[in-house]
């Protein structure tokens, strides 16, 4: 039976009979009243146990389980007699070695406690915070085990996502003034370009030299467009607006010319936002073409939306309103190395791709206050979620 008040007197009630034996010598009323008491105490520490959002597993020595709290069960995805038949072999623990050091350290008499990944029933990691220690009963002598599990997912994609927000700035800033410099020079090879193209007697053979310097310029030129965006996000002139239709008809666009097929899922009651409407269309535009030339060929793009209620979304900062719109594709997804870099300026995985696209996206997104996401695993697809803050009520009237 997986109940704490079960296992409570195992460790607790020695202690609690003793001292109402004591009172017992005294009047039998007053044992009463103790042992009321020590009743009331050990349903309330089993409320609170039960009630804790980390999940607490307690086990013998061998480390076998002989308890786990609600939010254990739902952390790992087991039942409580798949539990209780688990072996003392640290299944729970994606690092075999992190659960035999655990174990170790406990039986030594020291706590342990950091960070680690742990395994649910269908084989998911969840990084966590682990605390285990000892039990001891009233005479000291150890009797089990403990061990206290925070999922802090959400607290390492905030990190995470801080994390790339810092060094997106920095390198913001750099290439800032490496555009600045790198325009100036554009614009004096342009100026001797025209000055040199407009020589009288011109050899024939020149002239269609001078016009591939000229187009190698414009693309330099552009590329440095490029990089003020990534380093600024752009001039913005925000309106108030609704999303779909612009989210539609961006898509509409990067799509054209493939076989790639939109699945339109977008609500039709969507909260205004203030925005840079060729800003935010350029962002979607980017991640829907980056989904075409992933699928390279046949394959399909979700586009979806819902309005998010403060507090509603992990990870956002408390107060506003949000909308979330989901970009999704049924590609071949990325595996974590080129997630965990994706919005890096100069990364690519194209041949003939820049590496600023989702960089400049991102900047862009940072730029109206929101946030840029995304989910992908190897063979389930790709899907891009733009969280951006809702106009204030009064302005949406």
């Amino acid at each position: 039976m997986n109940s704490f008040l079960t296992l409570l007197p195992w460790v607790l009630l020695p202690a609690a009979l003793a001292a109402g034996f004591a009172l017992g010598r005294r009047r039998s009323g007053r044992l009463r009243v103790q042992l009321a008491h020590t009743e009331t105490m050990l349903r309330r520490i089993s409320q609170a146990v039960e009630s804790t959002s980390d999940a607490i597993g307690i086990g013998d020595m061998q480390g076998h389980s002989l308890y786990h709290n609600r939010a254990h069960l739902e952390l790992f995805g087991y039942t409580v007699e798949e539990l209780n038949a688990v072996p003392g072999d640290g299944v729970l623990f994606a690092d075999k070695a992190v659960a035999q050091e655990i174990l170790t350290a406990v039986k030594g008499g020291r706590s342990w406690s950091g960070e680690t990944d742990v395994l649910t029933r269908t084989g998911k990691r969840v990084p966590a915070f682990v605390r285990a220690d000892i039990i001891r009963d009233e005479a000291g002598r150890p009797v089990g085990i403990y061990g206290v599990f925070a999922d802090i997912t959400e607290r390492r994609r905030r990190a995470e996502e801080q994390e790339r927000t810092n060094r997106l700035e920095s390198l913001g800033l750099m290439a800032g003034g490496i555009a600045h410099d790198f325009g100036n020079l554009m614009t004096v090879m342009s100026c001797n370009l025209s000055l040199a193209q407009d020589t009288p007697g011109l050899p024939l053979e020149v002239s269609p030299r001078l016009m591939e310097i000229d187009k190698v310029i414009h693309r330099a030129c552009k590329l440095t467009e490029q990089l003020k965006t990534f380093a600024k996000g752009g001039d913005q002139e925000r309106k108030l607006m609704r999303l779909p239709g612009l989210v539609r008809e961006a898509a509409r666009l990067a799509v054209t010319g493939s076989p790639v097929q939109v699945d339109d899922q977008l609500p039709g009651d969507l909260w205004p936002v203030e925005v840079d409407e060729t800003q935010i269309g350029q962002v979607i535009h980017n991640i829907v073409l980056n989904a075409v030339q992933a699928m390279a060929g046949a394959g399909r793009v979700r586009l979806s939306a819902v309005n998010l209620e403060p507090g509603t979304e992990a990870g956002l900062p408390a107060g506003p309103a949000w909308v979330k719109i989901s970009l999704g594709d049924n590609g071949p997804g990325m595996p974590p190395e080129v997630l965990s870099r994706i919005f890096d300026p100069f990364f690519t995985t194209k041949e003939k791709g820049t590496g600023l696209g989702l960089a400049t996206s991102h900047t862009i997104i940072e730029k109206h206050r929101g946030r840029l996401r995304v989910d992908s695993r190897p063979g389930a697809g790709t899907t891009f979620h733009l969280i951006l803050p809702a106009a204030p009520r009064e302005r949406a009237a």
